[in-house]
């Protein structure tokens, strides 16, 4: 199924819904991955989404689909985002990144920055995760977080629904 939000379009038959308690525990590479979100095999419909951006619930989607992305997705949990936005902008445009759409999350002080990827191969989306990880890890105080992320399971590459268009 395909949901969108503003220019943003997902296409998954699932989604996931945050609680209160770990609900999967998961190891890979010799490391263990807890969660706290409940997958739910079904689309998301228009009360969970309005839900969702009225914060009473949190939302999130698998970033890989079919072994391939349509996003890479940046995320900044801090204040001073308007900062970290100006230096990503800045870091992109050296890279001939040009466009991406952010996005903020006032309830969850979360600032999420979405390139447009058109359905790359998963190795291809590492490859520029990498490139764009080395130019902010110089500028960067490393408070952010990149996907997809190859050092996480892929079922734990999930993203939060971005609510408010920056």
């Amino acid at each position: 199924m395909k949901l969108k939000i503003d220019e943003l379009e997902f296409n998954s038959d699932y989604f996931y819904l945050q609680t209160n308690s770990i609900v999967e525990k998961t190891t890979f590479n010799n490391r263990t991955f807890y969660s706290k979100l409940k997958k739910y095999p079904m689309p998301i419909d228009p009360t969970l989404l309005q839900q969702h951006h009225q914060a009473e619930i949190s939302l999130s989607i698998p970033l890989i689909e079919n072994e391939s992305v349509n996003y890479i997705v940046i995320e900044y949990r801090e204040e001073d985002w308007n900062a970290f936005y100006a230096l990503l902008k800045h870091l992109l445009k050296s890279l001939h990144i040009e466009h991406f759409k952010a996005y903020k999350n006032e309830k969850k002080n979360l600032f999420q920055l979405f390139i447009p990827q058109k359905s790359i191969a998963l190795n291809l989306a590492y490859k520029k995760v990498e490139n764009i990880k080395y130019l902010l890890d110089f500028k960067s105080k490393k408070s952010y977080k990149i996907y997809p992320n190859k050092n996480l399971p892929i079922n734990f590459n999930i993203i939060s629904l971005p609510t408010q268009k920056v």
